[in-house]
Parts: C-alpha cells; sequence; structure tokens
C-alpha cells in the first residue's frame, strides 16, 4: 500500500527539525561541516529522504537566513512602536540594528551570510531584509520635507543602513568600543541627498 503523502504541516515540522540541526551542527564545528548526510544522521533520516524537503545545503542556510531575518525584522518592528516620532524612529531603529548584532552575532552573521549562493545573497533573503528595514524606509519618508524620488529615499535608507551595518561589524572586529554612530535622519539626508545636488551641477 501506497505511502500516504505528508501534509504541508508534517513536512514543515521535518523541516524545522532539520533546520535546528543543521544550525546546531554549523554553531559546534562550524558551516563548512554542514551537510545533507550529517543533518539527516542527526535528524534520523537517510540523506535521500531529506533531499525531498532541502535541495541541498544551500536550501538548508537558506531556510537558516531567513529566520534569522525574521527575528532582526521583529527587534526592529518593537523599536518602532516604541519610538516617537519620525526622527526618533531612526535612531531607536540604529540601537536595535547594533544591539542585535551585538547580542545574536550568530544570527546577525548568519543572516548576511553569502558563501552558498556564489557570494549572492539569495532574493528571498534580500527581501526579507527589505521588510525589515521598512520602518527606517517610512522614517526617512516622513523626515524628508522637499520632494524627493523614490531612487533617492532608497539612497539615504542605504546610506543609514550601511553605517549601522559597518559600525556593527567594526565592533566585531575590535576597531571600535565605546564610540557611537551618529547617524539620524537629517544628518543622512544632508550627507546623501547632496550626492543629486553635485551629480546634477557636474552634468551642466
Amino acid at each position: 500500500m501506497p505511502r500516504k503523502p505528508l501534509t504541508e504541516d508534517e513536512k514543515s515540522i521535518v523541516r524545522e527539525k532539520a533546520a535546528v540541526a543543521a544550525r546546531r551542527i554549523m554553531d559546534e564545528h562550524g558551516a563548512e561541516k554542514v551537510t545533507i548526510r550529517g543533518i539527516a544522521k542527526e535528524v534520523g533520516m537517510s540523506a535521500m529522504s531529506l533531499y525531498t524537503y532541502f535541495e541541498n545545503k544551500a536550501d538548508i542556510v537558506t531556510y537558516l537566513q531567513v529566520q534569522a531575518v525574521d527575528e532582526l525584522t521583529e527587534e526592529l518592528i518593537s523599536a518602532a512602536a516604541a519610538a516617537k516620532g519620525p526622527e526618533t524612529l531612526v535612531a531607536s531603529l540604529g540601537r536595535s540594528y547594533l544591539a542585535f548584532a551585538e547580542e545574536k552575532t550568530g544570527e546577525f552573521n548568519l543572516a548576511f551570510r553569502t558563501e552558498e549562493h556564489g557570494g549572492k545573497m539569495p532574493a528571498v533573503v534580500r527581501d526579507g531584509l527589505k521588510k525589515a528595514l521598512s520602518p527606517l524606509h517610512d522614517a526617512v519618508s516622513a523626515t524628508v520635507k522637499e520632494a524627493r524620488s523614490p531612487e533617492e529615499v532608497d539612497r539615504i535608507v542605504a546610506g543609514i543602513w550601511s553605517g549601522w551595518h559597518g559600525y556593527a561589524l567594526l565592533k566585531q572586529a575590535g576597531c571600535v568600543v565605546d564610540q557611537t554612530p551618529i547617524f539620524d535622519a537629517k544628518t543622512a539626508v544632508a550627507s546623501f541627498g547632496a550626492a543629486r545636488v553635485t551629480a546634477e551641477a557636474a552634468a551642466h
């Protein structure tokens, strides 16, 4: 008698068990030690069966990355809810982002991992990060008084995000200790918005 196909809920349970096993191997032995065979052994199934749920190691890492980005999203949404006004929101989001990077270093580094993806972040992870940064995008849009193109707002957001992310990496490397990055929306608009003016002036 043919085996009854698993429901989507049952598949999700197996995928989550495999993801937990993969993360445990990664934390204890390093990402290079994560293999389909090793994960299958951890969860008590054959490697062939595990391929039913994940295409390869990169697929498993992507699954873990999405979970990490979801955690970051929750942290930023909570920070946004506690802020008062768009300008304080930017500062609150920045503190939350840096706290996540410091307190949940494994998740933070995993979220931006590209080694299994040919040096490029998977689209689903990029989409998740875009969602995570939507409060920042909204805050910048609300702070900018004069008309700005969507592309310019995106550039300002990228500038602020780069400041947070770069500081987080520098702190991990021990290059900064007690310094505090100053990156509010008005400063960013003045810095990155000026790029448009400079470019237009050069064109004339």
